[in-house]
């Protein structure tokens, strides 16, 4: 078994099973682990940040057994620069997983990935890794401390992912929906059904894709139009970003784009993804003329229907814990994150960094502690920060130019205390 680090985007093309023999051969696969989506990611996100592909391919007898898609970023503390390695589709996809083959230990194919990237550890200061599925294969692996050899890491729950069990029983679904819900939403029905014809929609055909997704933006942007947090669809790049990954997404056969229709009119759209058995809600937008009919409402209500009757199995409604989504007789599922650190000097006081400014704890110690504490960081901070820039200029002899850093040096000794 060997594992080969990949640093351009386009090996993905190489090694990537297509939807079919991902969904079949891997574990814990959801939609937002399709080369599609991942590719759709990577071309918005290049335009926002300079980022640079971290991919590591496992292999066994030249077969590709495990892909974990990361990539490469850096985040700034003063004047010091870190190199972050995060997942392909981090913060706009949910169920952030390592692909691995159900034919190989996962254990076997995770340790030679990590055994790899503790090799490379030169290159990245810490990684984090969010949204990954409480109890899921890769959350049991760390937690029985798959890594405590070569790396430190810290884990906490993040979001709520609600999700809906269903069933072809259509009223037994129902029934675990809030009463006053279900109420709210059939009389509400039955007014707009007073105006004309009421229908439920799904699109079929690629051509369909943009007009409906227009009409979301139109929505979605009329909503937040005067709120502190205006739609980011907005802006040409977002709306294009969305046609793109729902068109890569039908390609894929995974897009669940449904809208409601009153007469000729679109009152409600709903941006979803679905992969045989299940359906994630994504975005959701309605026309405000309506509002008062909660058309967003009716249409899940139909989504639903219409999911039981096709014998899906489950609608997730993505992380979140907004309040609606109680009232839809969900069940909670947790997600976590990892941040892994890799006993080097750098990443250590990354560590403490993260601990002290990003801690709610912290923020509870006397003034006087989080002071020193901070003056101490900074000047650690400015000293690694002198020893990069000598890093990068090439200067010869540059670690005898600071012989108390390494070894039993001044900063290893402040981690020590931490």
């Amino acid at each position: 078994m060997e594992v080969i680090i990949h640093r351009k985007i386009d090996v993905l093309d190489k090694i990537y099973p297509e939807w079919n023999q991902l969904k079949d051969e891997f574990h814990e696969i959801t939609v937002f682990q399709d080369i599609r989506w991942i590719k759709s990611w990577w071309d918005y996100k290049k335009k926002k940040e300079h980022i640079s592909p971290y991919i590591l391919e496992i292999r066994f007898e030249n077969k590709t057994i495990g892909i974990i898609p990361l990539y490469r970023s850096l985040v700034k503390f003063a004047s010091l620069q870190f190199s972050v390695l995060k997942p392909i589709g981090s913060l706009l996809s949910d169920y952030l997983v390592p692909i691995l083959s159900k034919k190989y230990a996962p254990k076997k194919i995770l340790t030679k990935a990590f055994e790899k990237l503790h090799e490379d550890k030169d290159s990245w200061d810490f990684i984090e890794w969010g949204d990954i599925p409480e109890n899921s294969i890769f959350d049991r692996m760390l937690r029985n401390q798959l890594v405590k050899d070569n790396f430190i890491f810290d884990r906490n729950r993040t979001f709520i992912c609600p999700f809906l069990i269903i069933n072809k029983d259509v009223t037994q679904v129902i029934g675990t929906f809030d009463k006053k819900l279900v109420k709210e939403i059939r009389k509400k029905t039955r007014q707009l059904k007073e105006c004309g014809d009421l229908i439920y929609h799904k699109v079929t055909n690629k051509q369909d894709i943009q007009p409906i997704l227009n009409k979301f933006f139109e929505f979605h942007c009329e909503r937040y139009k005067n709120t502190n947090n205006p739609s980011r669809f907005r802006v040409e790049e977002e709306r294009m970003y969305t046609i793109q990954t729902a068109e890569g997404l039908y390609k894929s056969n995974l897009l669940h784009l449904s809208y409601l229709r009153l007469n000729n009119e679109i009152i409600s759209v709903e941006f979803a993804m679905e992969d045989g058995k299940n359906i994630y809600l994504y975005l959701t937008a309605f026309n405000m003329k309506y509002r008062r009919y909660s058309p967003g409402n009716i249409l899940l209500y139909m989504l639903v229907d219409e999911a039981c009757k096709q014998d899906y199995k489950i609608v997730d409604f993505t992380r979140g814990d907004e309040s609606y989504k109680q009232q839809w007789g969900t069940l909670d599922k947790y997600n976590v994150q990892y941040v892994f650190y890799n006993n080097t000097i750098k990443s250590i006081l990354y560590r403490i960094i993260n601990s002290t400014y990003n801690s709610d704890d912290f923020n509870k110690e006397p003034i006087l502690k989080q002071l020193l504490t901070k003056l101490t960081i900074r000047g650690c901070t400015s000293i690694l920060s002198v020893i990069d820039r000598l890093r990068y200029k090439n200067v010869p002899n540059w670690k005898a130019t600071f012989p108390l850093l390494f070894e039993d040096s001044v900063i290893s000794c402040f981690i020590k205390t931490f």
